[in-house]
């Protein structure tokens, strides 16, 4: 498993009002906001890049909560309706996210040979994705682009070969 994740401190303004915004939506939907479900935020805006559930556990536990996997599992899609992560399928690995909250949209270029993930941001896909839906009468609330291919370093490899 390739570990796209890197530990950068989140500013304590964005994750103040993460966790405001979080209790908020816990709030409004009758749910508890508990510490564990607090420290599972808290370790997912941390992570900087894409993770799995399992690493979001083992960091979640190092921070001096017991959880099991599960009830990160069952803490996720609370995450995601609340605007504090994303899914996003690292083109076929497991499923992966990443956090979002107070983060610019991005969208994916993926090598199918190292797994190396480029991260960019180009206007012209996110003017088309708004015509498209506004031709089919659709009201947006997400997407995910993932452009799969072979990055510079893995073609030259293949052809030294």
């Amino acid at each position: 498993m390739r570990d796209y994740r890197n530990k950068l401190p989140v500013a304590d303004g964005t994750m103040k009002e993460a966790i405001d915004s979080f209790q908020t939506f816990l709030r409004l939907r009758s749910l508890r906001a508990t510490d564990v479900r607090e420290a599972i935020v808290r370790a997912a805006l941390a992570c900087r890049g894409h993770f799995h559930v399992e690493e979001l556990a083992t960091d979640v536990r190092a921070g001096g909560f017991e959880v099991s996997v599960a009830t990160v599992y069952r803490a996720l899609p609370l995450l995601i309706e609340a605007g504090i992560i994303q899914p996003t399928e690292v083109s076929g690995e497991k499923r992966s996210y990443e956090a979002v909250f107070g983060r610019e949209h991005h969208d994916h270029l993926i090598c199918r040979q190292c797994r190396r993930v480029v991260e960019f941001q180009f206007e012209a896909f996110e003017m088309l994705q708004r015509e498209v839906a506004a031709k089919y009468d659709f009201e947006l609330v997400g997407h995910l682009h993932e452009l799969i291919g072979i990055c510079a370093e893995c073609r030259r490899s293949s052809s030294r070969q």
